[in-house]
Order: C-alpha cells, then sequence, then structure tokens
C-alpha cells in the first residue's frame, strides 16, 4: 500500500530502503550475530511509527542475503532494490520469513494465524539455516492467541 502525499511518498516498513537513525543498534545487532550471542527472541518497543519495523525489516534482510549477489549494504544501510531478498520480502513470499500481524486491521491477532506460524515452523529452510517470525503490533494477540 503506498500512500501519496503532495510532500513525499510514505512506504510500509517492508518496503523501506534506507533505515535512518538506527545505526549505532544496527551495528551492536551485527557484532551480536557475529559473535552468535543473538538471542532466539528480540523485542522491540517504542512509540508506533518510530521505525522499529523498518530497523526489523533492514536487520531481516542483513542475515537473509548475507550469500545473496546485492546484499545489505553496511556503508550507507540500504538495501539494493535487486536484492532477492528484499523482492520477496516485499512480496511476503520469503520461504525463511513469516509475518504475524493483524491482518485486515482486524485489532486481534486470531489464533488461526498463531496455527499458520506453528506450521511455518515445522517446514525446512531454504538457502539458510535461519528462520525468522517477525510479531508485528504484539499488542493484538488475543488470550487464545498469546497463550498457543
Amino acid at each position: 500500500m503506498k500512500i501519496e502525499t503532495d510532500i513525499a511518498e510514505i512506504l510500509p516498513p517492508q518496503k523501506q530502503l534506507y533505515l535512518f537513525g538506527y545505526s549505532n543498534y544496527f551495528n551492536i545487532f551485527i557484532k551480536i550475530f557475529n559473535q552468535k550471542k543473538l538471542p532466539n527472541v528480540i523485542i522491540l518497543s517504542g512509540s508506533k511509527g518510530s521505525g522499529k519495523a523498518t530497523f526489523a525489516y533492514h536487520f531481516v534482510n542483513y542475515l537473509l542475503s548475507s550469500k545473496e549477489d546485492y546484499k545489505y549494504s553496511l556503508s550507507n544501510f540500504s538495501i539494493n532494490p535487486e536484492n532477492k531478498s528484499f523482492i520477496s520480502l516485499s512480496n511476503s513470499i520469503h520461504p525463511n520469513f513469516f509475518l504475524l500481524d493483524d491482518l485486515n486491521s482486524e485489532l486481534s491477532i486470531k489464533i488461526e494465524n498463531v496455527k499458520k506460524t506453528l506450521s511455518f515452523l515445522n517446514r525446512s529452510t531454504l538457502y539458510s539455516n535461519i528462520k525468522i517470525i517477525l510479531i508485528d503490533n504484539a499488542e493484538y494477540l488475543n488470550i487464545s492467541s498469546s497463550n498457543a
């Protein structure tokens, strides 16, 4: 979904090519990953619209595109639009990535969506041993979903 205004075009987080203001955090995450100390679960918290999801998508792209052509550029914290992981993440078809979100703005993440996530976890990975699940708007998990 593109929203065009008179001033600028606003893109959803998965289509943002540049990361602004998070370079220190990004470098810390990369250092922890390279030391093989990255935790299995990372929680990013903050105000809506502060760039958490954009940061997450950039880090995911860094992880998934490390062995691809046009890999993530650390010199300017940007994604090449020809990067295969970027294209598949933008189209929600990357085989090693799953987005759990309140689809269609229902203000509730249903148990069926969590079951799809569990099914994703049972499948094998493609191209790498990394599987990533991004839970966006976790505050919308209902009781059954959060228990699952």
